[in-house]
């Protein structure tokens, strides 16, 4: 598999991160009709049935994934540290930058401060859960790619589905906007391919397995 393009990588980074920094300025204020009647769709869900159920996936689909990511991309630093094996360290390096600071968008939340559509702690713009788990997905795809393995095909629609999935468990729930999760997208994905145009390694990669090496 050739390396992208780094321009590339970099200037599609770049359009969504300004994207999400614009839909936060355009409904920090007010939220646009679209943001009000999925808030009155699912007006009280939270405490019937479908509350109960989705209650555990976004506890699992959210920060909870993130964190336990980067302690294997640490515990993994420190194992090929350890056998003297710098280039497979330094893959897991770059992608823990990857994780770590496209997971930071969340940060924005100090920026807009946007308040909940219910009661709930914290800001709503843009949404912790859907920032956490983009930031896992792109950060999955190119530690593979960097390694030196072939991606799946089915990988990145599975991805896809984990961060739809955790978008609609948290709008469902009553406790982002619909423009929350969409903004939260497009920073973490947005930052996700910046920071990979910035830290791109040389060549395919380095096979993490050492069989294949």
């Amino acid at each position: 598999m050739t390396a992208p393009s780094r321009p590339l990588l970099a200037t599609v980074g770049g359009v969504l991160l300004a994207a999400c920094l614009v839909l936060g300025s355009l409904v920090n204020a007010h939220p646009p009709t679209i943001d009000v009647w999925f808030v009155e769709a699912f007006r009280g869900e939270h405490n019937e049935l479908l509350g109960r159920i989705i209650k555990p996936v976004t506890d699992v689909f959210g920060p909870a994934l993130a964190l336990t990511l980067m302690v294997g991309l640490v515990f993994g630093f420190g194992y090929y540290t350890g056998v003297g094996d710098n280039a497979r360290a330094g893959v897991v390096v770059r992608a823990a930058l990857v994780l770590g600071l496209s997971w930071a968008v969340v940060q924005l939340k100090a920026v807009f401060t946007r308040p909940r559509p219910r009661i709930f702690p914290g800001e709503s713009f843009p949404s912790g859960h859907v920032t956490a788990v983009t930031a896992v997905a792109i950060t999955v795809v190119v530690l593979i790619v960097w390694s030196g393995r072939e991606l799946a095909r089915w990988l990145p629609g599975a991805l896809a589905f984990v961060v739809l999935l955790a978008a609609s468990c948290r709008v469902m729930l009553g406790v982002h906007y619909l423009t929350d999760v969409i903004g939260a997208f497009m920073g973490a994905l947005g930052v996700g391919l910046l920071v990979s145009a910035a830290v791109w390694p040389p060549g395919r990669g380095v096979p993490l397995n050492r069989e294949s090496s």
